[in-house]
């Protein structure tokens, strides 16, 4: 038996000394912008959970599914989670609305050009879902802000199953 210790376990060291504030480099600390970096940090965690279940749902799916099988209880399941984990990202709008517009403006110039529009994990996320780059608003822009890599990236999924897909193939 191995002996698993919390903190290790967790990688507390690696999370918890991952908030580099940009405005503690040129010496005039903002104090919301530890509070901004922890609420980005914390829903990308929760979208790799999320990318987590959604991609078991869609493994599941990938083989024919009985209605009321053990199966199709499993992906309810995980769908569910999936749910209140968005449930839980709406609620931390409300933290993330303590911090003032003024507050924002201590640290924002110094990120230019970051934006949360590059969250690779939420638009990996809407095209598992089954969002197609032809049917987003903008259709270029959502990808003109990302590094070429991750462009590509998230352009190969195009063409590639969905979750939506699934759901069609087992409701025919």
């Amino acid at each position: 038996m191995s002996n698993v210790y919390y903190h290790d376990y967790l990688q507390l060291d690696k999370i918890l000394n991952a908030q580099d504030m940009e405005s503690e480099k040129i010496k005039k600390e903002a104090h919301d912008e530890m509070l901004f970096i922890v609420v980005h940090q914390a829903y990308e965690l929760w979208f790799k959970q999320i990318l987590y279940e959604v991609g078991s749902v869609m493994d599941i799916l990938e083989e024919p599914v009985n209605d009321n099988s053990p199966a199709l209880q499993l992906v309810e399941h995980r769908l569910s989670r999936v749910n209140e984990i968005l449930q839980l990202l709406i609620q931390q709008i409300d933290v993330i609305e303590t911090m003032t517009p003024l507050d924002f403006l201590d640290f924002r110039d110094l990120l230019r050009p970051a934006s949360g529009f590059q969250s690779m994990q939420f638009k990996i996320l809407e095209a598992k879902l089954g969002l197609k780059s032809d049917e987003r608003f903008g259709k270029e822009y959502y990808v003109s802000q990302l590094r070429e890599a991750d462009r590509q990236a998230i352009l190969d999924l195009d063409g590639k199953k969905t979750l939506f897909d699934l759901i069609g193939q087992w409701l025919d």
